[in-house]
């Protein structure tokens, strides 16, 4: 082959892969991201593509085709979300629609100008040029808040409440309006982010075919997307909420995954392993089920306060099991309507004060019945608990002949106590709570599953599942069920003669002794 041929032949590969650009964002990234030493590379890139970033900007593709009009896309931080979709793609949406306009918002002027920065280095490379030639920016309209084409097109980078009146976008995009905690945390915040969403930036499409994307990290349940749609929210509205498409990317997968992850596999394992989400949970549980998760937790509860989940740090900090009397109660996903409910096997250890404490090692998963049942024998074998307790049916007519049969074959026994439920899930969650609410519960902070318990916890009755809560809430009817104990009777003084003390105790005798007298007539 000669050295035309071979040269010709690599300007046509490059010029494919230009043209494979215009359709896929993907490969716009990359070649938007040469390496170093190689610029003119086109096989080599510095932009690597995880899974999620591809389901990120498949979405976006189906927004830029007019297909999507009304897109959520929740990420956990530093996962590559606002790269992809408020950096490279208002570049790539300009170069197909160079006559288009686009808004970009986010929580701050500075951090909207970053973006309009970064957007325009990428329209005026060479690079760029090269894949979209007739787009190309205006002589003199090229500042960092307002981008305009010599098609016309413009794009405007606003921060939160900023005037976009006079501005249009056929596509509008909202990154990350909430800044931190803090401002998530304020209610005046949160409202006045809302009244500006609705009434003044979803104001400005162009056309009633335009598209909302927000790209968010969630901080609070009443945010932009609580208020969207979560059906517990007062702002919720049935009809607007099914006009949105909603990308979730937990940092853990759980049940369901979008990606098809296996529960427990992390989203970017490259950059964050388990162990660094293990340390976050540990230190911030409310942080991460909101950041990492994407489902943040009521600040104070509702039907279970915040205030009242106490929680110990290390094994040490619970008394010498010598000194606890130890329970199991359980809940089952035993029908076809619990498919997507968990198993729940806990035990508690009873302390002299009535302080109970939650051991780390419960089962929670979903599970087959030989596996829950070893399981169960196994936190039976460990603890001794002198009484198991769960719902009624559940345990006798499912997994009890069975359990029964092991019981047997392991020389391993508990006394199964099954509750009739009485009243609503809310009603049976009132003892645990009144005891919780009395500082008398303590829970691992330590453990992997705590995050996820605290969720659900504070979510109750609320939240779309409830079995931890459920096997909590028959801890507290089963102990209610306890005859207390009686405590150390203290062996009585003798009385010092003449004293109040001695007078006292011979009124007793005689008021005793009178009774006697009048009840047994003298017998």
């Amino acid at each position: 082959m000669t050295p035309d041929l071979t040269m010709r032949i690599e300007l046509l590969k490059r010029r494919k892969a230009i043209l494979e650009t215009r359709g896929n964002l993907i490969k716009f990234a990359k070649f938007m991201r040469p390496v170093p030493h190689a610029p003119n590379d086109y096989t080599q890139s510095l932009y690597t593509d995880m899974k999620h970033h591809r389901v990120i900007a498949a979405a976006l593709e189906e927004v830029e085709a007019g297909r999507i009009k009304r897109l959520i896309i929740s990420c956990p931080p530093r996962h590559g979300k606002s790269e992809l979709a408020s950096r490279l793609f208002p570049a790539w949406y300009m170069g197909k629609h160079p006559d288009k306009n686009v808004i970009l918002a986010t929580y701050a002027d500075s951090l909207a100008w970053d973006f309009g920065r970064n957007v325009r280095d990428i329209l005026t490379s060479s690079l760029y040029g090269q894949i979209f030639p007739e787009t190309e920016l205006k002589q003199g309209a090229a500042s960092i808040d307002r981008l305009e084409m010599t098609k016309d097109g413009t794009l405007f980078f606003v921060g939160r409440g900023s005037g976009v009146t006079g501005r249009g976008g056929d596509i509008i995009l909202l990154d990350d309006p909430l800044k931190d905690r803090r401002e998530a945390d304020s209610p005046t915040i949160r409202e006045h982010l809302w009244m500006w969403f609705t009434q003044v930036l979803s104001s400005r499409l162009m056309t009633d075919t335009g598209a909302i994307v927000v790209i968010t990290t969630r901080w609070h349940e009443d945010d932009i997307v609580g208020r969207l749609t979560d059906p517990t929210s007062p702002f919720y509205n049935e009809e607007e909420a099914s006009q949105w498409r909603i990308i979730d990317l937990p940092a853990i997968a759980g049940e369901n995954d979008i990606l098809g992850r296996k529960a427990g596999e992390v989203l970017w394992p490259e950059r964050f392993s388990p162990k660094f989400f293990d340390s976050i949970k540990r230190t911030d549980a409310r942080g991460f089920q909101a950041l990492y998760q994407g489902r943040p937790t009521p600040e104070d509860g509702t039907f279970i306060k915040a205030d009242s989940i106490l929680t110990y740090t290390r094994m040490s900090d619970i008394p010498h099991r010598d000194y606890l009397r130890f329970y199991g109660a359980s809940d089952h996903a035993v029908s076809e309507s619990q498919g997507r409910d968990k198993t729940c096997l806990m035990v508690v250890g009873v302390d002299e004060n009535d302080t109970i404490w939650v051991m780390p090692d419960i089962y929670w998963g979903q599970g087959a019945t030989d596996q829950v049942v070893e399981i169960w024998l196994a936190l039976m074998e460990r603890y001794r608990p002198q009484l198991w307790w769960g719902e009624r049916g559940h345990i006798s007519r499912s997994i009890g002949p069975f359990l029964r049969k092991r019981m047997i074959e392991k020389n391993i026994y508990c006394a199964i106590d099954e509750i009739t439920p009485v009243g609503d899930k809310r009603q049976r969650a009132q003892s645990i709570q009144a005891r919780m609410a009395m500082g008398k519960v303590r829970f691992p902070q330590f453990t992997r599953w705590f995050g996820d318990a605290r969720d659900q916890m504070l979510k109750f009755p609320q939240g779309v599942h409830d079995d931890f809560v459920d096997a909590l809430a028959y801890v507290g009817l089963g102990l209610a069920k306890q005859t207390p104990r009686s405590r150390p009777r203290v062996a009585p003084t003798e009385a010092k003669f003449g004293t109040y003390a001695w007078l006292k105790e011979g009124t007793k005798g005689r008021t005793f002794a009178d009774f006697l007298q009048r009840d047994t007539g003298g017998w």
